[in-house]
């Protein structure tokens, strides 16, 4: 390409403005904005659980204790004594007392491993539902009152495990949205941790759900998409 390529361009003569004009305000706004958006977001979440990773709520095995006491037969023990002259029949009885006592005793660190419905509620929900389980008019329903929540376990259950889009009426308003599946983030325990924790909060006066109504839930509709208001009532009946 020569010189003569170039006689159009040639002959434009320079922009006065380039290089001189300042960038649009509204950019420089945008930018206030989101730094400040992003701060603010900042601020909101200090002391807040973390979502990230697995947060199910660990539970502690119960793993099984040998009595080596009770590895001595009733006839074995017959007539034999110790070396400190204590029958040893006697000593099996004693340990199967001990054993029993202890048993009877509830098991600290398996109670503490117990999943905390609050703190669940406060991780997963609180920021739809809100902390006073009132909702967001317009966009996210109330759990205080609701027939929903407080009616046949399995519907909440069927709910909070599997999900729920479309239409649906709650305490006289209509929502259109969409609920999450916790089916595949919460156990069986933290499921039912939550909802029996809901149920009995803002006024309602529903009895707890136990892991064993979440597991059935499983057992019976699997892996399933997730639900809407009519099919609830199709399946489960009104609340």
């Amino acid at each position: 390409m020569n010189e003569h390529d170039h006689r159009a361009q040639n002959r434009e003569a320079p922009e006065p403005e380039e290089g001189t004009r300042a960038a649009p305000k509204f950019v420089f706004a945008w930018i206030a904005i989101l730094i400040v958006w992003g701060v603010g977001y900042y601020a909101w979440q200090i002391g807040k659980p973390m979502l990230g990773g697995d947060s199910r709520t660990p539970v502690a095995a119960e793993h099984p204790q040998t009595n080596p006491a009770k590895d001595v037969t009733a006839e074995q023990a017959d007539g034999v004594e110790t070396n400190d002259g204590t029958d040893t029949a006697d000593s099996v009885e004693a340990a199967d007392s001990t054993e029993t006592s202890a048993a009877s005793e509830p098991d600290s660190s398996i109670a503490a491993a117990t999943p905390d419905g609050a703190a669940l509620f406060g991780a997963h929900c609180s920021a739809c539902h809100q902390a006073s389980g009132q909702g967001i008019p317009g966009a996210f329903p109330p759990l205080a009152g609701s027939k929903w929540l407080q009616g046949d376990p399995a519907i909440p259950v069927a709910i909070v495990h599997d999900g729920l889009q479309g239409n649906i009426e709650v305490a006289g308003n209509t929502f259109q949205g969409a609920m999450p599946k916790f089916g595949g983030q919460l156990s069986d325990a933290e499921l039912a941790a939550v909802l029996s924790y809901t149920r009995s909060q803002w006024g309602n006066d529903a009895s707890d759900i136990s892991p064993k109504v979440v597991a059935e839930h499983k057992e019976r509709f699997g892996d399933r998409a997730v639900w809407s208001a009519d099919e609830l009532v199709e399946v489960f009946g009104k609340p």
